[in-house]
């Protein structure tokens, strides 16, 4: 069936389609579509995954424009299941599919995920084509490309879901000599990328689709926007326009108008530091030979070396503050109140907050709301996540041991509590860092006494930020997800993705594709420790550079401390008043240009040449070229 400019055709027995656009065929390629059914046995729930060939029912429907198809008696466990499955295409638009998803007579859990549609890849091998991925930053991989493969050859084995490290946007696309699709999830709340390799060694890409609450729920969307001459940029911005069609594009200048704290924080740089730390015994960073428990400086000391900063000329300054509470860092959330008696509790806490305020500098907090230790005075297991099959999430990865998560429900009482207790205590808080809440998928929640879905979770973790940016505290966290960037001014960092994520190798060719959409909606600073998410051999301030994002500041060099199993920063000694103005040399040109371009859109980031110069240009004219050879920079001011 035709309309526009768009062909669509379906094959009833390979169940394969065809999407034509002006000439151009895009074809189903790599991973086929099935579906994944759950069976109960005792208190635990098993799986298995079914093709949809194997349905015994399938009926598809020609309408204008539109192709329905049923599949139905899908047979698992020993038993014919009931439901069935309504996939549908449709041409919406000139240049636009929309490919849908829904369970009819849908009864149980059995439905635990579906993958659909298969992913689209040229029909032809192109001369120049590439994946366009949303991992982290963004990244592009050229069919064929060897680089740092066995990382993404396993990325074809692990469901990435939207709203994490592996996907920050429910959006990707492929370009093959200039043609172009753009595919938007349009309900990325239940969603995971899944990625797989198909013809002429391309990596492609589709969604699967979790359940909620135990079931397909409601119909799942997914957008495909085609062109005859685009680019990665042009994916960008297909999704930027999605945004604001749907009214969900926030900018910068909009939370300033509704919170003009932010203001300060514009030009400034980043502080990141530490107070104490203590690992716990039940850890992964536990060593039980080695020193497991360390104070970087008292509230006081560390008032005095701010104080220094400011003396030494540094008129801007965000301080993100680590390890402030009674145990230290990621210890006993999500109420970690009194502050940390070793380093001078309530006095020593008031007096530092003060003692920023004075100086110019904003205070800020680092805090946690979702894991949720055993060892917190405030746990009750009736409060936490549960999952399907009424246990509890668990880890104990981090500082405080073990822990289950926190479910979102309770997550604003927590937060009112502790911030409530602070401004008793007249400590000066001005900012707030609620951790992970921006880049971990919504908890699904089975407690009888309190179901969440993952898109509900999310709105309670909204509803946190929401709270504090009421009260005036500039709000971060820690990566840029979209289901939360329009409620933070903020995130810790936006990188690039790597592997390993420190110090590593890229994963394929590195572009700032979150920046070509939102990088007038947030503030990213660029250039943390140890090139943590910046490829291996480069230069963080390159990269913070050509995205005109706010610098990280290192007062304490970049050296590193072995606590327990774990390397960090060592944040206790300054260096000389000599090296902190050659720091302060370093990061200046780059905090006036976070200054001029804070609230400018990202037009257009292109290579010149080859991957290793390249340039990107913004709405007011200035562009910023980088020479990763040369190890250079250049500001084009207009």
């Amino acid at each position: 069936m035709t309309k526009g400019t768009i062909k669509l055709n379906f094959n009833k027995f390979s169940g394969n389609y065809e999407i034509i656009h002006n000439g151009f065929a895009w074809i189903s390629d790599g991973r086929k579509p099935y579906i994944t059914i759950r069976k109960k046995i005792g208190d635990k729930y098993i799986a298995i995954s079914r093709p949809f060939w194997s349905a015994l029912k399938k009926k598809t429907e020609f309408s204008e424009g539109k192709i329905v198809t049923r599949y139905s008696d899908f047979i698992a466990f020993g038993k014919k299941l009931h439901f069935t499955l309504v996939c549908t295409a449709e041409i919406t638009g000139e240049d636009t599919v929309e490919f849908s998803l829904k369970a009819e007579n849908e009864a149980g859990y059995d439905i635990q995920a579906v993958y659909f549609p298969a992913p689209f890849n040229s029909r032809l091998k192109g001369k120049n084509s590439y994946h366009i991925d949303p991992m982290r930053q963004g990244f592009i991989l050229p069919d064929g490309y060897k680089k740092n493969f066995a990382t993404i050859y396993g990325y074809t084995h692990i469901k990435r879901p939207i709203n994490t490290g592996d996907c920050y946007m429910p959006v990707w696309g492929r370009v093959c000599d200039g043609h172009t699709f753009t595919a938007i999830v349009d309900t990325p709340y239940d969603a995971s990328m899944y990625s797989s390799f198909g013809k002429h060694s391309a990596f492609v890409n589709s969604v699967y689709w979790q359940s909620s609450l135990g079931k397909l729920s409601y119909e799942r969307k997914i957008r495909f926007v085609f062109h005859e001459n685009g680019d990665y940029n042009t994916v960008a911005k297909d999704y930027r326009n999605y945004l604001i069609e749907k009214n969900q594009l926030v900018t910068i200048d909009e939370k300033i108008a509704k919170n003009p704290n932010i203001k300060k924080i514009i030009g400034a740089p980043v502080l990141h530091h530490k107070i104490f730390s203590k690992i716990n015994e039940k850890s992964q960073f536990y060593d039980k030979n080695g020193s497991n428990e360390i104070l970087c400086a008292t509230f006081r000391e560390r008032a005095e070396q701010i104080k220094r900063l400011k003396n030494l000329g540094l008129d801007k300054l965000y301080i993100h503050t680590d390890g402030w509470g009674k145990d230290g860092y990621d210890n006993k959330h999500p109420y970690i109140l009194p502050p940390c008696e070793e380093a001078g509790g309530w006095d020593g806490f008031k007096k530092f907050s003060e003692v920023c305020r004075e100086l110019g500098f904003v205070f800020a907090l680092h805090d946690q709301y979702r894991d949720y230790y055993y060892d917190s005075p405030v746990f009750d297991k009736e409060k936490a996540v549960t999952n399907i099959d009424g246990t509890n999430p668990y880890c104990s990865i981090w500082d405080g041991g073990e822990h289950s998560y926190l479910c979102s429900a309770f997550a604003l009482d927590a937060v009112k509590r502790t911030y409530a207790e602070l401004e008793e205590h007249g400590v000066d808080i001005q900012g707030a860092y609620l951790d992970v809440f921006s880049i971990m998928q919504g908890d699904e929640c089975f407690h009888k006494d309190h179901r969440l879905t993952r898109e509900e979770s999310m709105k309670f973790r909204g509803k946190c930020f929401d709270y504090l940016n009421g009260k005036g505290l500039i709000m971060s966290s820690e990566e840029p997800g979209m289901q939360l960037l329009n409620h933070l001014a903020l995130v810790h960092h936006g990188p690039h993705a790597l592997r390993p994520q420190e110090n590593g190798e890229a994963v394929g060719i590195p572009v700032p594709l979150g920046n070509l959409v939102y990088h007038d909606c947030i503030m990213v600073p660029w250039n943390w420790f140890n090139n943590w998410g910046i490829p291996k051999g480069e230069d963080g301030d390159l990269y913070g550079a050509l995205n005109a994002g706010m610098p990280y500041i290192h007062p304490y060099g970049n050296s590193l401390r072995k606590i327990g199993t774990d390397n960090r920063t060592a944040d206790i000694e300054m260096m000389s008043d000599e090296e902190l103005k050659k720091e302060f040399e370093r990061i200046r040109p780059l905090c006036e240009l976070q200054a001029r371009l804070y609230n400018k859109e990202m037009l257009k980031h292109e290579f010149l040449g080859s991957y290793r110069k390249q340039k990107a240009t913004y709405s007011d004219g200035t562009s910023v070229i980088i020479d990763l050879d040369k190890n250079a920079y250049q500001i084009d001011l207009q």
